[in-house]
């Protein structure tokens, strides 16, 4: 893994500043740094992938949550904050890759296969998180790409989220609110 983290401060106190959640919650920083990890895993295996738009998806995904609990709207809600990023300028991506985020966003958790493999890859680094909720298990048949299936990754992964790992932490402590 990268020391650097692949975003920028500015980025996250912009996410923070509307994030209504527990910052170390359930699904807070270091379910998105978790994410993170595992997407940057699944486009350094598997060919074709759009990094930038995986690392966005990480951050976003769950940034617009109201609650921990069953909140349908989240997704589309985190799909209209990435456009408002986008047109404010906060988030950097040509039409197809904002278009791949939005539709990442607004259906990773109902989502289906087949979808574009980006997409899939953004889903696939969410549900390989899915174990740090006790009593939950990955399920390959919900993964859309071929190195999120593997037996290994699912273990690594699994082992990750039941540790609550929290990659890249010092980036991520909670930014000033300017």
């Amino acid at each position: 893994m990268d020391c650097e983290p692949p975003f920028s401060k500015s980025l996250l106190v912009e996410i923070r500043r509307q994030y209504c959640l527990d910052w170390n919650g359930l699904h807070g920083a270091s379910h998105w740094a978790r994410v993170l990890e595992k997407g940057l895993h699944l486009c350094a295996n598997t060919p074709g992938l759009r990094r930038d738009v995986i690392v966005l998806f990480a951050l976003l995904h769950d940034a617009c949550r109201h609650d921990d609990g069953h909140d349908g709207a989240h997704g589309m809600r985190a799909a209209e904050f990435a456009f408002e990023l986008h047109e404010g300028g906060a988030v950097h991506l040509d039409p197809e890759g904002l278009a791949l985020l939005m539709e990442a966003c607004r259906t990773h958790t109902g989502g289906r296969i087949p979808a574009h493999p980006t997409v899939m890859a953004c889903w696939d680094s969410d549900r390989l998180d899915l174990p740090r909720i006790f009593g939950v298990r990955v399920r390959p048949e919900w993964l859309g790409t071929a190195t999120a299936r593997d037996p290994a990754t699912v273990t690594w992964a699994t082992q990750r989220a039941k540790e609550r790992a929290f990659p890249w932490a010092e980036a991520f402590a909670e930014p000033d609110i300017v």
